[in-house]
């Protein structure tokens, strides 16, 4: 596998400046990976030990709720990272695959003798645990706020090209909403995010 180092150094960049030395010690803890489509990389319940970036491709979190029924919570796309909240313990969720997709793995243990050695690394997890709460914060309070149709916008805007990537009852589990409904406030969403970008 060819490794995109302009699209790891950017998303590390995002967060902290890194020395050379920095940056060649953390490239040196990460694993490069492929997933089939399909192909889990975390299952509910199993051992937590790693943190992902994907390369390509893209990678969904999700849950099953009472009724069995799956609820996309995250979705990360190229230069998204992706991981469980517990870490080194039973995982809450599950990762899987939704294309083929290539991403580098970081174990955990690994990553934190690296911030050991380079006191960085513990400002880039907390901004990148900040922002992922953020992220939520605001995903959550928009559910609560919005109307699907605003929702699906949001998400467009996040996303531009990923609904034409996965299948369409994906993206409505991650707007909490069924297919069905889906398929009715679709073209309002598209409106509404043409007008947003225009």
């Amino acid at each position: 596998m060819i490794l995109p180092l302009n699209l790891l150094i950017a998303a590390l960049s995002q967060h902290v400046s890194l020395t050379p030395e920095e940056v060649e010690a953390f490239l040196a803890i990460c694993i490069p990976q492929e997933a089939q489509k399909k192909a889990h990389l975390l299952r509910t319940g199993e051992q937590n030990h790693a943190l992902y970036f994907v390369l390509s491709g893209c990678l969904r979190s999700f849950i099953v709720d009472q009724a069995g029924k799956e609820v996309n919570l995250e979705f990360a796309v190229e230069g998204y990272w992706i991981s469980d909240v517990a870490f080194n313990k039973p995982a809450l969720l599950s990762i899987q695959a939704l294309e083929k997709t290539q991403y580098l793995q970081i174990s955990i243990n690994a990553f934190e003798q690296l911030t050991q050695e380079h006191p960085v690394f513990n400002l880039f997890f907390r901004k990148l645990l900040q922002n992922g709460y953020f992220a939520f914060k605001k995903r959550m309070l928009s559910g609560m706020t919005q109307t699907a149709a605003e929702n699906y916008r949001d998400f467009l805007i996040k996303f531009p090209n990923l609904s034409q990537r996965i299948p369409q009852y994906h993206i409505a589990s991650y707007l909490g909403i069924t297919p069905e409904f889906f398929s009715t406030i679709k073209s309002e969403g598209l409106d509404l995010y043409q007008q947003a970008i225009s």
